[in-house]
């Protein structure tokens, strides 16, 4: 009896060494397909960075060239406003002689 007991349970050990071959494949393709997403995260992250650094240059660019606008409106204000009070000079009454 103990003899049929172990054989039957030699059995189904070996059944289930068996049915370990799908599962092992199984794993294999997730590992392959975590790999590919690790992959494809490190890329994502490095064009990421990428786009963050053109998108940082550019803003400094702006910001220059809005700084420059600034200036040349403060500096055409300036002129306008020294005009205008030449304008107001001419016409001013001038005393009578």
């Amino acid at each position: 009896m103990m003899v049929k007991g172990f054989m039957f349970a030699f059995l189904v050990l070996a059944a289930g060494c068996t049915d370990l071959k799908p599962l092992e494949a199984r794993i294999e393709d997730l590992q392959s397909q975590v790999n590919k997403l690790q992959a494809d995260l490190a890329k994502s992250a490095s064009n990421a960075a990428a786009a963050n650094k053109a998108t940082a240059a550019s803003a400094s660019a702006a910001s220059g060239v809005a700084n420059q606008a600034l200036s040349i409106a403060e500096s055409n204000t300036a002129a306008i406003e020294a005009l205008n009070a030449k304008i107001d000079q001419m016409f001013k009454r001038r005393p009578a002689n």
